[in-house]
């Protein structure tokens, strides 16, 4: 296999190839191999992703967060399995408050699910990025877009808060 973009993370890596395949490897909880399951899910050596294959299409770029997978397919949508974030009002681990899925939800997902949000604007993704807990991504009018954990103002959006789906990073004022 000829691997063309390697992305490393605390818990899990991702091999890219030339022809578009994505191999992941490391500790499956929460999902983030995009293997369907959590049980028996840690893989030693890189294993294919084979929902993309299923689908016929080919990544062109991936990342990884804390407990996240965020993948870009070559016709400019978002991909992104793993942990969803803590449900309810009582989270006993502040730091898992809010995954980075951008699916509207802090469900999880076990396999790679397309972030229909984009999808539903007509927006294509040239460039997408993955920190600990949220996304960012940039669309082919280099517009930025952000979701996740907004902790220390990491999204952009100039507060705090989280957001369960991706929001447009408005232009700050005086900065071109």
């Amino acid at each position: 296999v000829d691997v063309t973009k390697l992305r490393l993370g605390m818990r899990h890596s991702a091999a890219l190839s030339g022809d578009g395949r994505l191999f992941m490897f490391g500790s499956g909880n929460w999902g983030i191999l995009g293997q369907g399951n959590e049980q028996n899910v840690s893989h030693d050596a890189p294993v294919v992703v084979q929902r993309f294959e299923q689908l016929g299409l080919k990544v062109v770029d991936v990342a990884v967060g804390d407990y996240h997978t965020v993948a870009l397919t070559e016709d400019g949508n978002v991909w992104t399995w793993g942990y969803g974030g803590k449900k309810g009002m009582f989270n006993w681990m502040y730091s898992q408050e809010i995954g980075a899925l951008g699916h509207g939800n802090k469900d999880a997902h076990y396999m790679p699910t397309k972030v229909a949000w984009f999808e539903e604007r007509g927006i294509k993704i040239k460039s997408i990025a993955a920190g600990l807990y949220h996304c960012v991504a940039i669309d082919e009018e280099n517009q930025m877009y952000s979701w996740g954990r907004g902790l220390y103002g990491v999204l952009g959006n100039g507060n705090n808060a989280y957001q369960l789906l991706p929001q447009k990073v408005e232009t700050i004022e005086g900065v071109k």
